[in-house]
């Protein structure tokens, strides 16, 4: 039997078509909502995140100091992205001059080691513009406080958004020099501006970028809940004799992180949870942030690293002159230990790995890591540190200028 259909029937199609093309056209809107983009540094991470937002559509810049280390990039015009995408990203530009490559662009990404944060700072002061917006990703611990007043010594008071992302985005190797490899997008990273009165519009920014963001409360969230401080040093300063008489060929986190490993690890957790609760910050502990960022499943640390298959490839350093030392102990535990001094709270779990790091590599960590001192927060009570993380108003005028770097960091 053939059925007629009824008027209702006629605009009900109607309503689906009209649906169905909505749908399509938000989508072509999304895909062509092209940025202009510089990614500032040219190892894994910048490699990675250039060539995937190249793409996602987007017209990347890379700039690395050493332009060397990325020619093969520069004279093949773009990155090979493998693993999650497998396709040639095209790269707008690839140089060493800052000028060219921060001028005129909307969003900033820097994704160097820690300890290059300053000089970044320091060489981008000159170029960064009113309107843009700066991410420092990941900050490690007071990234974005460093950086922030790095370019306040060096004149810079344009009206531009900074802030720092928790983490890194993915889960990233270099193959060969011109083939990165992306493994693992995580789920969701959190973010704050500084100060976190412009978190709503640092995030509308961001949410630009074909990335999952959430918004921490403000940088003292980012910066304590730094899972790198936590997840790198100790494994490798407990299983040093083992990875410098094998030169390596261990998984860093399943080999490394035993039952053992992890209840330090934990206890670390614990110490750093207890400094944000005395700063008024609920974060989640470092097992929840495995379960959100990487759907983890178990009761303990070393369980949850066990479930996570993205691991099952990332190898231990060959020897200890690695950045899971020396650059998370000095940017990540000694700044995260200086706060809880700062709180009157006690950390001698996250202060036992820095003794060891210290003796082992015969390094004093504290000295050369960043500190309440080094942040320019020295004489903040709690509420100052809170009033300057929320408004940026700092109490401390009789805080000096930085003095300039003379640095000089090997790029990676």
């Amino acid at each position: 039997m053939i059925r007629i259909k009824s008027p209702e029937d006629t605009v009900e199609d109607a309503c689906y078509i009209i649906l169905y093309y909505i749908i399509i056209v938000t989508q072509y809107t999304i895909e062509v909502d092209e940025m202009r983009i510089a990614v500032l540094g040219g190892g894994h991470a910048g490699r990675a995140l250039a060539g995937y937002l190249s793409l996602k559509g987007n017209e990347v810049s890379l700039y690395n100091r050493t332009i060397e280390n990325v020619a093969a990039i520069q004279n093949s015009g773009g990155i090979r992205v493998r693993g999650v995408i497998d396709e040639f990203a095209p790269i707008e530009s690839v140089s060493d001059n800052m000028a060219d490559i921060v001028a005129g662009q909307e969003i900033l990404l820097v994704t160097v080691p820690a300890q290059a944060h300053k000089f970044y700072a320091e060489e981008m002061s000159p170029w960064i513009e009113t309107g843009q917006t700066l991410l420092i990703m990941p900050g490690a611990t007071g990234g974005a406080m460093e950086f922030s007043r790095t370019l306040e010594s060096n004149g810079n008071t344009n009206d531009f958004i900074l802030g720092e992302a928790q983490t890194f985005s993915f889960v990233s190797r270099i193959i060969d020099p011109e083939t990165v490899l992306i493994s693992k997008i995580k789920n969701k990273v959190r973010v704050s501006a500084l100060p976190a009165i412009s978190n709503q519009k640092f995030l509308n920014s961001l949410n630009r970028l074909p990335l999952e963001f959430a918004l921490a409360k403000n940088v003292l969230e980012t910066s304590l809940g730094n899972v790198n401080a936590l997840l790198h040093p100790a494994p490798m300063i407990l299983n040093s004799g083992l990875i410098e008489s094998q030169c390596g060929g261990f998984l860093h986190y399943h080999d490394l992180i035993s039952e053992s490993v992890g209840n330090l690890i934990e206890r670390m957790d614990r110490e750093r949870m207890k400094i944000e609760k005395t700063l008024s910050i609920e974060s989640a502990s470092l097992l929840e942030w495995l379960t959100e960022v990487y759907d983890a499943e178990g009761e303990t640390l070393c369980e949850c690293i066990q479930s996570i298959d993205t691991y099952d490839n990332v190898t231990c350093a060959t020897n200890l002159n690695h950045r899971y030392i020396y650059e998370d102990v000095p940017t990540g535990l000694v700044p995260i230990s200086d706060f809880g001094n700062l709180v009157g709270v006690e950390t001698p779990a996250i202060d036992s790995v820095i003794s060891m790091a210290t003796q082992i590599c015969q390094q004093d960590f504290r000295s050369i890591g960043r500190s309440i001192e080094s942040l320019g927060l020295t004489g903040m009570s709690i509420d100052d540190l809170r009033e300057f993380v929320e408004s940026g108003v700092k109490s401390q005028d009789h805080i000096p200028l930085l003095e300039p770097t003379n640095l000089q960091l090997e790029d990676i």
